[in-house]
């Protein structure tokens, strides 16, 4: 599966920081479930349930316990848990998941015009194959700036709860969203059509 082909038909990512919240149900409507937490022993059972539902499980390695924030963590993550793809800060690791065969998004945090400048750079020389802009409720600001400096597809993330949100944010251009709010899980099949 291509994440970005998958992005196209559900654009609203499911994520979760606490594996708890995770309920099997609320995920029909999604194609993509990002994990922001936990351990690795919490991710036999998502991939599992992904792959029998053609879902894509991509993993925050910055922050879940047990992978190391390595080339060896990737590659555990990669042959023994078997998620898609790595969400990381860290341009180092873009590569290394390349090598492994996984997708790869960077995440920039954005602070001020610098952390936009500088996140901007960096993400040139990494090349992941997405970006996410935190928080993502400002893209639609500051989208031409970032597609007048790039290509590689923007994704927003953070502070993101309404559904009129979701349709500014997608009409800038961004080719997803990811977001905590389960209540808007359930758009992400025709979000880019009648949100």
């Amino acid at each position: 599966m291509n994440f970005l082909t998958v992005l196209k038909k559900f654009p609203v990512i499911a994520a979760f920081r606490e594996i708890r919240n995770l309920k099997i149900g609320e995920l029909r409507h999604v194609g993509i479930i990002f994990i922001l937490g936990g351990t690795i022993f919490d991710l036999p059972k998502i991939v599992e349930f992904a792959g029998r539902h053609e879902r894509m499980v991509f993993v925050d390695i910055d922050l879940i316990k047990g992978a190391g924030k390595d080339a060896a963590g990737i590659r555990y993550l990669a042959k023994e848990s078997r998620v898609h793809g790595i969400i990381t800060t860290k341009s180092n690791l873009i590569s290394s998941a390349r090598k492994e065969g996984l997708s790869s998004i960077q995440r920039i945090f954005l602070l001020d015009s610098e952390s936009l400048t500088g996140g901007l750079s960096v993400v040139e020389k990494s090349k992941p194959d997405a970006v996410e802009i935190l928080p993502g409720l400002i893209l639609p600001k500051i989208m031409d700036r970032i597609q007048s400096v790039t290509a590689i597809p923007i994704i927003a993330g953070g502070l993101i709860t309404k559904k009129e949100e979701i349709r500014e944010i997608l009409s800038s251009g961004a080719v997803g969203i990811s977001t905590t709010s389960s209540h808007l899980f359930s758009l992400a099949n025709s979000a880019s059509k009648n949100i």
